[in-house]
């Protein structure tokens, strides 16, 4: 059997050349055991039903991230909520956005949580949910042949939310991404994406448990105001977070984008 199949191998080789060999081509310039992360651009966070005017500045700088540099791996989180989620203002009589309630943990009832809440948002197979149309473009055209792209939908479990593209609220269920990351031989995250305070957060802080070194393009993430984003990036640096502005980030990676 092993014979056979360096046959069959050196007579591919042969026919199609190396490309079959390599269906990612290797580039000098991939920041090597580096991903690009970016966390839920998505139409609802951007100016949809949680329109925030704030959000379309990180547009460019992420665009530049993917136009510009080559990445071994690029991942992007959507939120993905059911309908009547638990994040929603609407599935709790009474209740309006930006308020919250206690809820309860999955495996331990008598154990509760403060869940923020919000206007319906990121339901799937609606307009709001999906990718920001620059950011999707892109993402289709690199997939599969100048990288691998892969994509976390998360928080669809109707009664736990879900910031972190690692886990849920409640560590009860855990994404794909952190076996994804070790497949690629992944070390590093550049985090990019909305929103500061919530989703890029709790991405940062997962990272930083799970021993990854977590890079954060300040100007390429954005929240609901300048002091909510200040007071994040403050949290985020004492978690061991580096943060950095796109100027700065590309100048000290100049040796492997060239």
């Amino acid at each position: 059997m092993g014979a056979k199949f360096m046959n069959f191998a050196a007579t591919a080789t042969l026919l199609f050349g190396a490309s079959l060999v390599h269906a990612v081509p290797y580039s000098p310039s991939l920041h090597t055991g580096t991903a690009l992360v970016l966390i839920d651009i998505q139409n609802d966070f951007i100016n949809g039903s949680l329109n925030n005017p704030r959000a379309p500045a990180i547009l460019p700088r992420v665009y530049k991230l993917l136009d510009d540099h080559e990445w071994p791996f690029i991942v992007a989180s959507q939120d993905w909520h059911p309908k009547g989620h638990v994040s929603f203002a609407s599935a709790h009589p009474g209740s309006q956005p930006g308020g919250s309630v206690q809820v309860q943990f999955v495996e331990t009832p008598l154990k509760t949580e403060n869940q923020s809440l919000y206007a319906d948002h990121c339901v799937p197979g609606t307009w709001g949910a999906q990718l920001e149309t620059g950011i999707q473009s892109r993402l289709w055209d690199l997939e599969g042949y100048r990288a691998p792209v892969h994509y976390i939908k998360k928080a669809q479990d109707h009664s736990v939310d879900s910031y972190s593209a690692f886990a849920d609220n409640q560590y009860h269920r855990f994404t794909t991404l952190n076996s994804e990351l070790s497949l690629h031989s992944i070390s590093t995250i550049v985090i990019t994406g909305l929103i500061t305070s919530a989703c890029v957060r709790g991405t940062s802080i997962d990272g930083i448990k799970l021993g990854y070194e977590v890079i954060l393009i300040e100007d390429a993430t954005e929240s609901i105001s300048a002091e909510d984003k200040a007071k994040a990036i403050t949290e985020l640096k004492g978690w061991g977070v580096q943060v950095k502005n796109l100027t700065d980030w590309e100048a000290e990676n100049e040796s492997d984008s060239n």
